[in-house]
């Protein structure tokens, strides 16, 4: 059993309220992982330009910060992964960032017919970081990535 004194609680409490709001989350998918789709929630906000990140231009737009929200590491090779970004309100404008293995970079935004960021293809396996960004510079949303194995509407 582990016992804390209130120094060290107070500690704990004070690191976690100070934690910044673009805090990362992190995945490990395997083939035919459940539940299908996976989803992970963020917000979204920074000022650092998706293309500046990238290392490209083309079609990599948007502004996040510069940590990736979210890290998944693929078990195995997906014959078909869809990344999906999406949120409530429909005045938000999501655009993605895709960085994985062997130099892959994946730029996303309104590829869906809509306003999300929808990326589908091959994905080998291997640890990807996403940031998810807005048109806007510093603009901030809540969101949800959705993963599936799956194109998804």
């Amino acid at each position: 059993m582990l016992k804390l004194g209130w120094g060290t609680l107070a500690s704990i409490v004070a690191l976690a309220i100070a934690a910044p709001s673009f805090a990362q989350s992190a995945i490990s998918l395997g083939r035919s992982f459940r539940p299908d789709p996976a989803t992970l929630t963020g917000i979204v906000g920074g000022s650092t330009s998706l293309a500046s990140i990238a290392g490209i231009a083309d079609n990599c737009r948007g502004f996040a910060n510069a940590q990736p929200n979210h890290t998944i590491t693929l078990t195995d090779t997906f014959p078909v992964m869809d990344l999906l970004v999406y949120s409530s309100n429909i005045n938000d404008d999501p655009t993605m960032l895709v960085k994985g293995p062997n130099g892959i970079v994946i730029c996303a935004d309104d590829e869906s017919g809509g306003r999300n960021p929808q990326a589908t293809g091959r994905l080998p396996k291997g640890t990807y970081q996403i940031w998810v960004g807005s048109k806007n510079i510093n603009q901030s949303f809540s969101y949800t990535l959705s993963l599936s194995e799956i194109r998804q509407k």
